[in-house]
């Protein structure tokens, strides 16, 4: 069966916007630099559906890291419902949460690995060109979306040589995380309903 073009580009638009609502969420969790021309990009896409959700959201611990996650969840579900719907099968809505909750892990993975690559390779720039205002402004808003992850592989492996090798053990490990929790949550989705 082949995909309108509509469907299709609307499927692209879906990731696209999951991925910077990703973003949006793990800035606001790990308290990123929001001054960053990059964040402010991210902030004026999501803000509308963000205000939206705020009314019926609630802050939990005086903070709203809630809103961004359900903003995550309703773009990821309703670009999975549409694949399903498009290849004919019969939707049931736990079957969709959890192929929901794989997709998220995915696009949480690929957003922190994209985030670990380019923490290394703006660190040796920054360490090779010296301290510019936009490659130091860009690698402090990188090192606040990696660090909580590299610090404690950096604890337990320190350089070695000069080398650092924790964003490496933090690479295979989210490659480790992606490929348990999304297997796990595909086969009781597929053990539902039978895909």
């Amino acid at each position: 069966m082949d995909m309108p073009i509509s469907l299709g580009l609307f499927q692209t638009v879906a990731k696209l916007y999951a991925i910077a609502a990703t973003i949006r969420m793990l800035a606001q969790y790990l308290n990123a630099d929001f001054n960053h021309p990059f964040s402010q990009f991210i902030h004026r896409i999501t803000a509308v559906p963000i205000r939206i959700l705020r009314v019926v959201t609630p802050k939990v611990g005086g903070s709203d890291l809630l809103t961004p996650f359900v903003l995550v969840f309703a773009v990821i579900a309703l670009e999975q419902y549409l694949i399903l719907l498009e290849s004919g099968f019969d939707t049931g809505i736990i079957a969709l949460v959890f192929l929901t909750a794989a997709k998220i892990i995915e696009v949480v993975v690929l957003v922190l690995v994209l985030a670990v690559l380019a923490t290394v390779v703006v660190s040796w720039i920054w360490r090779a060109k010296g301290t510019s205002g936009r490659i130091t402004a860009t690698y402090h808003l990188l090192y606040t979306f990696t660090e909580p992850l590299i610090r404690p592989v950096r604890r337990v492996l320190p350089p070695f040589g000069g080398l650092d090798f924790s964003p490496i053990v933090v690479l295979l490990g989210l490659e480790f995380i992606e490929y348990i929790g999304i297997g796990l949550l595909e086969t009781i989705a597929n053990r539902l309903f039978n895909f």
